[in-house]
């Protein structure tokens, strides 16, 4: 146990946000309501995995894992991340550091446009865990030179 303890201290801030939060977005937060409605004394919530707008969610969830794997992976599990060709790992981060805001963004839209409910206290959850990882990736992205080769 001393040993994962030692190599998670050698991580950075950005990846260690990552790493937390991406956990955090899938276990515990993806099963938390993140739309609930309520009426007369009636109610029902969705998970992160439920209506409206699904896909944004799934996503929003699978590219945190994703994120959070490709830190974990090489650091705790001895293993190389692949040859991206002319990409870089840091870029790869900032977009997908893109990618999960755009996809939070469309999911609180389709929160927004559903006929009936509102956010769940579940998807206030994953806001906070989504920009943590958002900003984790940014950070890796300054790392790396950002854009500069």
């Amino acid at each position: 146990m001393e040993q994962y303890q030692a190599k998670f201290n050698e991580l950075s801030l950005a990846d260690k946000l990552i790493a937390v939060a991406g956990v955090l977005m899938l276990i515990p937060i993806s099963f938390l309501p993140w739309w609930h409605w309520s009426l007369a004394g009636f109610s029902a919530s969705k998970s992160a995995w439920g209506p409206p707008g699904d896909i944004w969610s799934i996503l929003a969830v699978l590219v945190s894992l994703a994120m959070a794997l490709a830190v974990i992976l090489p650091k705790f599990a001895n293993l190389a991340l692949p040859n991206l060709g002319t990409v870089t790992w840091d870029q790869a981060f900032g977009g997908g550091s893109a990618a999960l805001v755009v996809l939070m963004l469309l999911k609180a839209w389709r929160i927004l446009a559903a006929p009936a409910g509102g956010f769940g206290w579940g998807f206030f959850l994953a806001i906070i865990a989504a920009a943590a990882i958002a900003y984790g990736g940014f950070l890796k992205f300054q790392e790396g030179g950002g854009m500069k080769r």
